[in-house]
């Protein structure tokens, strides 16, 4: 029962609530984008039988999917992704991730500034004030060599 008044204890439990939520939307993320099943695999032709006594074998040809079959993809030259949208969608998603990141420094910076450093200057204080050292002379702090 003390754990939970630690505020190391309720760190680690929000961060592994924030890993599961963020695993949850990954995963909506990804069935939502996922192609169908039958939309891209290769239906074999039918193989018409080969008469009798012919040396030639047939062999079955794989029939390729029709441009259309993934829809609302365009196909130019052979290149079934857009490209200036996936660029475009790269370079919006870099300015987040540079806009999260610039934030995570600024956060870490004010905390350091407003509640670490002023922590370790009183610590520094009350240490100094209560040391046996700082009463002795300098010449007894030194080193003997």
């Amino acid at each position: 029962m003390t754990r939970v008044r630690h505020p190391l204890f309720w760190i680690v439990l929000a961060e592994v609530g924030l890993l599961l939520a963020l695993a949850a939307v990954t995963w909506r993320v990804y069935q939502a984008h996922r192609p169908a099943a039958g939309a891209t695999a290769a239906t074999p032709a039918p193989v018409a039988p080969s008469p009798v006594g012919s040396p030639y074998v047939q062999v079955p040809v794989a029939v390729r999917p029709s441009p259309r079959a993934l829809p609302g993809a365009p196909h130019r030259a052979g290149i079934p992704v857009d490209l200036a949208q996936l660029n475009r969608d790269q370079a919006s998603l870099e300015r987040a991730e540079n806009r999260v990141l610039v934030e995570v420094i600024r956060a870490a910076r004010s905390y350091l500034d407003r509640l670490v450093i002023p922590a370790v200057v009183r610590a520094e204080r009350v240490s100094r004030a209560t040391s046996p050292a700082v009463t002795q002379s300098p010449a007894a702090i030194t080193k003997m060599p």
